[in-house]
């Protein structure tokens, strides 16, 4: 019963006020706290940011000024009476953190699994080279142990680390590779100009040492197809060393090869243009192409040519003081619209056979 007689003492004004001030200020914690979470949010699963930092602004909001929480209408009854949906707010910071300790489950797992696809992709990828660096190695067996020891903080670390081994690997490898290629460049440069030099020695006369007919044969045909192409003048002559025979069979066969590279160097510098090709068929016949030549031009460059030849002495045993000059018989063939080839070296063949037929010592035409 309520004693009239000692009624409760009233609470000191100060401490009423000491009180009031220590719950605003707990209110302002709770609230400051609610806003902290929305300062630095997490991803959760299902959530924007966005979204979930306005709601948690509504809640600090409803705990420091009793204003209505999410959801809640405006003239809702608890709300104007001041008081706070505590279980609410309890629901929304449990359920932020159930959310995004999930996610970060979530993203730990999805790291995990990118590192092992970045393991087993390196294994492989290195597992061919029998120079794999030991380094690189050690490290993935270390992520290897660290992915199925679930310690994401040394594993972040651990990770680091692997990418700066692997791009010092990376490096070294490609610094060996670089090298490894100059010298195969240069190996193959060496090799190249071997070839280039063994192709040149298949394709020159060993005694004259001017193109042979392997040579000639893939010029001609490279001539006759520019021809058709372009239409320009050219012209073909094969030259015979007049009574070859007879200087090997009274002089010996070693003037007769001294007289074939004297009639070589004489033909080669009457025929100085880089179109110019000047081989050896065979024995003693040589050929003569000359390309953006007509037939009154060759004509001029080849009364030259035999005078050049006459020059050439030919020192005869029987009468060692005595000497006479070498002769040669030329037929001179331009390209036709219809010829190929065969039928070119053919007209130019009938020319020759016509200075010979003629005496010798001079140069026969055959138009067509």
């Amino acid at each position: 019963m309520f004693d009239r007689r000692h009624p409760p003492e009233p609470k000191p004004r100060e401490a009423s006020i000491n009180d009031r001030r220590a719950d605003d200020m707990a209110l302002d914690t709770v609230a400051a706290i609610v806003r902290s979470l929305a300062e630095f949010a997490l991803e959760q699963e299902g959530i924007d940011i966005p979204s979930f930092q306005a709601n948690a602004e509504a809640w600090a909001r409803h705990v420091s000024l009793a204003s209505p929480p999410p959801g809640a209408p405006e003239n809702d009854l608890q709300t104007r009476k001041g008081r706070r949906d505590w279980e609410g707010v309890r629901r929304f910071v449990r359920g932020y953190l159930s959310s995004s300790f999930r996610r970060m489950g979530t993203v730990t797992a999805d790291l995990r699994q990118v590192i092992w696809v970045f393991i087993r992709s390196i294994s492989q990828s290195f597992a061919e080279d029998e120079n794999t660096d030991t380094r690189l190695l050690a490290q993935m067996n270390r992520l290897e142990e660290l992915v199925a020891a679930n310690a994401t903080d040394v594993l972040k670390r651990e990770v680091m680390d692997a990418v700066r081994t692997l791009t010092e690997v990376i490096k070294e490898r490609n610094q060996r590779q670089r090298e490894r290629m100059q010298f195969l460049g240069s190996q193959l440069h060496t090799l190249g100009s071997a070839l280039e030099s063994a192709r040149r020695e298949s394709e020159t006369d060993p005694l004259t040492r001017v193109p042979n007919r392997k040579a000639f044969d893939e010029y001609l045909t490279r001539t006759v197809e520019m021809y058709k192409a372009f239409g320009q003048p050219m012209t073909l002559l094969i030259v015979d060393v007049d009574h070859f025979k007879s200087i090997n069979d009274t002089e010996g066969h070693m003037t007769g090869d001294e007289v074939l590279r004297r009639i070589a160097d004489a033909l080669s510098k009457t025929f100085l243009r880089k179109s110019d090709f000047v081989a050896r068929l065979g024995g003693d016949e040589f050929a003569i192409i000359l390309r953006e030549t007509s037939e009154t031009d060759a004509r001029v460059l080849t009364e030259r040519m035999l005078a050049r030849i006459h020059s050439i002495s030919i020192v005869q045993k029987t009468m060692p003081d005595a000497t006479r000059p070498a002769t040669v018989s030329i037929g001179l063939a331009p390209i036709t619209a219809t010829d190929d080839e065969k039928t070119w070296i053919a007209r130019a063949d009938r020319a020759l056979y016509q200075a010979k037929q003629a005496g010798r010592d001079r140069i026969a035409t055959v138009a067509d």
